[in-house]
């Protein structure tokens, strides 16, 4: 069942606010918590996580899309089906700086240890060029191609302002999972700008389903480490028991700014979303043990 979640402070508020109370308070911004607000989701297909990720798209505004330079409000996204089903699988050199570069403006540069970053496609989709038992354990989530490192498990995402070589920062991040079979093990750790770790937090598991994880930061970001797993794909590299494969799907994160500019505030729109989820599962507790 999808859910969104928050963090203890928000669990804290629940105690000094009505919810008439935060009802009123939700049209206002708020400056800072002390965690992320956490939106996570797993199921067996994409319809089992659209919500939650539908409701992590909304706080964050439109989608700007390929527009160049940093706009004031929105977000970005990226779902790597460019080309549909008929584009080969390519790889990519890291760092890859398609999606800030040329006609594709999103303000967006992955990096890995790895020999390079790769998205899925013919003559065997969901990386099955990889590994011919990949297609049977990975779904997409925005259909018809996926991205992984190639010889790693790990990426690095790095923001700029659209279309230009100056850093930029964010403050939400969300990633689509396919087959997390491993709990702990999938993370999305977030940095500062100047690269002090603001926490790591795990994708839900559904084997050969889709997860999300989505992060809305009181503290601006300006790089986020994907672990995928833990285990790289790869011609041996079979899934199951202690060795779980993980390929991603849809990124989504917020607008990226200069990194020296002052953060759009998290709105209480996406804290109002935590609050009301929070309620309910507290009312379904408290019925579930009379």
């Amino acid at each position: 069942m999808a859910t969104v979640s928050t963090t203890n402070v928000v669990d804290r508020f629940i105690g000094i606010m009505s919810l008439a109370l935060a009802g009123a308070l939700l049209s206002l911004p708020i400056e800072s918590s002390a965690a992320p607000i956490i939106f996570s989701a797993s199921g067996a297909d994409a319809a089992a996580i659209q919500n939650t990720v539908d409701a992590f798209r909304a706080g964050l505004g439109a989608n700007n899309g390929n527009v160049a330079g940093s706009q004031p409000t929105g977000h970005r996204e990226i779902n790597w089906d460019g080309g549909g089903a008929a584009a080969n699988a390519t790889i990519f050199p890291s760092p890859m700086t398609t999606f800030n570069s040329g006609a594709t403006t999103r303000g967006l540069v992955s990096t890995t240890p790895g020999a390079g970053l790769e998205i899925s496609g013919q003559p065997a989709p969901e990386f099955g060029d990889i590994n011919s038992s990949y297609p049977a354990i990975f779904q997409t989530f925005s259909a018809p191609r996926l991205f992984t490192a190639v010889g790693s498990n790990i990426i690095d995402v790095l923001f700029f302002e659209p279309g230009t070589n100056t850093p930029a920062a964010v403050t939400a991040f969300g990633a689509v999972f396919t087959d997390v079979d491993l709990a702990n093990t999938t993370s999305l750790q977030l940095f500062s700008p100047a690269g002090i770790s603001l926490g790591t937090f795990f994708a839900p598991t559904f084997n050969n389903g889709l997860s999300f994880l989505g992060l809305v930061s009181p503290d601006v970001i300006g790089r986020v480490r994907i672990v995928a797993g833990n285990t790289a794909l790869g011609p041996n590299a079979n899934d199951g028991g202690a060795v779980d494969v993980v390929a991603l799907d849809d990124f989504i994160y917020g607008e990226p700014r200069a990194v020296d500019a002052v953060p759009e505030p998290v709105s209480l729109s996406l804290l109002g979303i935590g609050l009301g989820t929070l309620m309910l599962r507290r009312r379904g507790r408290r019925s579930g043990s009379r």
